[in-house]
């Protein structure tokens, strides 16, 4: 590896610690290194031979302690807090905003009041919490104004959701009316007209008689519109079931290792084009900051109507069980800090290093989990430079310093810095987990179509990253063969073409060979995987799709050959095959293959009327002739399986 690269891969690996250059800890680790010097860095620090050593290090030497017990001293929680007032002014802005629209009916009024309803809801503090504002009760009050938005938007059941939050944030609804009338009409919007009777009846019952309220609903009840709630999505089931040995995995594939190439996914049995061979759950899995606003942070989704933390205001979720489940387990650890991560710049994967840890049932089990991937996935720790491990083993010590400080440990008897026993565990298991997740994480992303086209303007964007234990065993080809996609935070793995048993079933982290070229996938395979790949695109020098032409190599027709011919210059002339030494003919491959053109053709005609399931049809059983009969690259073959790429992919859209 010459200077350039080696500075390459030593750039990769810095941004797998930090993605902002701007954040602090880059300051913190150049401070330290600084103090240290280059000698004890390498003589000393580069020659430890395990992680706690590491750590202890940093903790206790004294060319090293004081810079590094500097800045951990003075770790404190930073994080968006509520505000009342805030809240109350977006809250009178709604308001004023969907009043507004009772007269015009523009529906951009409506959602501005939206908008501003959620910021409301977002900054409210709890019940209680600021007696001088709206008595305490400003998150009812937001909560209670939503609703009335989300009514008119047709969205009843996020409606009667933000209605019950807000009696159970102090919304005196015993003798309330008007509540029961804003209940039924949510009702309505939902198609629930018995539900939005009984409403009424109650309202009636508490008003002890006629209400211009109640009559006046009574008459829009039958006019109100009604929104069929979409359904949710579900992740596909696994194709002939789930493999006992492998969590996750379908039982069409198995766990295979060599020396050269360690553990990897192999096809168990014959896997056809589109068996869902892997539909997994994450060990962690984090969402990037910038997503904080717009996606659940907890189960990923697409949000509408954000359901606040009680603590903060940086996170929001897409309902109260999401909201519940995060913050009875590790949001109650990181809200407080969220912000000091924000500012620290440090990468994607160190959240999901941490949360590890905080989404545990215990500290134990964490341990557990955190050893298993540790002794079982990629580190490439004695590859690692001395300043590597330092990086790594100063963002330990800074996420342990967030846990102490959290209550993590429970009250702990000093507020020092320097760890306990069962802390310098969990800092040497998070320096474990940096090293486990440079070379195993996997980015989660979605696809987002447009209002116009199905797939044309359609984008991928990645919005978090995850820890897969079972797809980090699928080995990486510079074209995969299998669709890789994500039902919220579950990963799906689809494949792309046949399998016969025993052959790899292969991923892909990164470049793909048509559109990088060999020395440009090499390069960036080296440094941010070490490793050069010895995939069948990189053997033979596949080009990249601009450079591909249209040719077509086939299968010898003689059975048990594995010789590949060229397409023949004259159909009528049989081929000698020289590994089977045999004449044959391709006529047969060559009709198959019209036929095989016809079916993608019939695919990508389905695709541009948005008829989805049909195309995936018609794209598999092409695909599955195709490789009975022939071998990559193909162009069109290339493009038809990108394009059932797509389409498993938009199966799995937010909605």
């Amino acid at each position: 590896m010459d200077n350039s690269d080696n500075m390459y891969q030593q750039i990769c690996s810095a941004r797998t610690v930090q993605s902002d250059k701007k954040g602090f800890f880059n300051e913190f680790y150049l401070e330290v290194k600084q103090s240290c010097g280059e000698k004890w860095l390498k003589n000393y620090f580069g020659s430890l031979k395990s992680n706690e050593a590491r750590i202890l290090s940093i903790f206790s030497d004294r060319e090293i302690c004081d810079p590094v017990l500097g800045v951990l001293e003075n770790v404190v929680p930073v994080f968006k807090m509520k505000d009342a007032v805030f809240s109350s002014q977006r809250r009178l802005q709604a308001d004023k905003y969907h009043l507004m629209w009772t007269s015009s009916q523009k529906i951009e009024e409506l959602q501005h009041a939206l908008a501003l309803a959620n910021l409301a809801v977002m900054r409210a503090p709890a019940k209680g919490v600021d007696m001088q504002i709206d008595e305490g009760l400003t998150l009812a009050l937001a909560l209670r104004c939503r609703a009335l938005i989300l009514t008119a938007l047709g969205e009843g059941e996020a409606a009667i959701n933000d209605l019950k939050l807000a009696t159970a944030n102090g919304l005196e609804t015993k003798n309330s009316v008007d509540y029961y009338v804003k209940m039924a009409k949510a009702y309505a919007t939902m198609g629930e007209i018995k539900r939005a009777e009984i409403s009424l009846k109650v309202a009636e019952n508490l008003s002890g008689g006629g209400n211009a309220l109640i009559d006046a609903c009574r008459k829009e009840l039958p006019h109100i519109r009604v929104v069929k709630k979409k359904a949710a999505l579900q992740p596909p089931t696994l194709t002939h079931g789930e493999n006992q040995d492998l969590k996750g995995a379908s039982s069409l594939v198995k766990l295979a290792e060599t020396k050269e190439k360690g553990r990897f996914i192999v096809a168990n049995n014959e896997v056809k084009t589109g068996d869902v061979v892997l539909s997994e759950d994450p060990v962690a899995a984090c969402l990037l900051p910038a997503f904080f606003g717009s996606h659940c942070h907890h189960c990923f989704a697409k949000l509408s109507v954000p359901i606040p933390c009680q603590t903060c205001s940086g996170m929001a979720f897409c309902s109260t069980q999401c909201m519940n489940e995060a913050c009875s387990t590790y949001h109650r650890y990181e809200c407080q800090f969220m912000d000091l991560y924000i500012g620290s710049g440090m990468s994607i994967l160190c959240y999901i290093a941490l949360r590890v840890f905080t989404q545990a049932k215990d500290i134990e089990s964490a341990l557990q989990v955190a050893s298993q991937l540790y002794q079982n996935l990629c580190t490439h720790e004695d590859s690692r430079q001395a300043d590597d491990l330092l990086q790594r083993s100063l963002m330990s010590a800074f996420l342990l310093r967030t846990l102490q400080k959290s209550n993590y440990f429970g009250r702990r008897k000093t507020e020092g810095v320097n760890p306990t026993a069962v802390e310098l565990q969990v800092a040497t298991a998070l320096l474990g987990l940096l090293e486990v997740l440079q070379y195993n994480a996997h980015e989660i992303y979605q696809t987002v179509t447009t209002d116009k086209h199905l797939f044309e303007g359609s984008k991928v964007v990645y919005i978090g990253a995850g820890l897969y234990g079972t797809a980090a065993y699928f080995n990486h080809e510079c074209w995969p063969s299998v669709a890789r996609y994500f039902v919220g935070k579950k990963l799906v793995l689809a494949a792309t073409k046949l399998h016969r048993p025993n052959e790899v079933v292969a991923e892909n982290y990164g470049p793909v060979f048509i559109k990088a070229n060999l020395k440009e996938r090499q390069r960036a395979l080296r440094a941010r995987y070490l490793f050069d790949c010895n995939c069948m695109a990189c053997q033979e020098n596949w080009p990249t799709i601009q450079k591909l032409d249209k040719n077509v190599r086939f299968w010898c027709p003689t059975a048990n050959c594995n010789n590949v011919l060229q397409f023949p210059k004259d159909l009528s002339k049989d081929v000698r095959c020289v590994r089977c030494r045999k004449n044959v003919s391709l006529k047969e491959s060559v009709a198959r293959m019209i036929k095989v053109e016809e079916l993608y053709r019939e695919a990508a005609h389905n695709m541009q009327d948005e008829k989805v399931e049909e195309a995936i049809a018609l794209f598999k059983e092409g695909i599955d002739q195709f490789f009975e009969i022939a071998v990559l690259p193909h162009k069109d073959t290339l493009i038809a399986q990108n394009s059932l790429t797509k389409c498993m992919a938009t199966l799995a859209r937010p909605h």
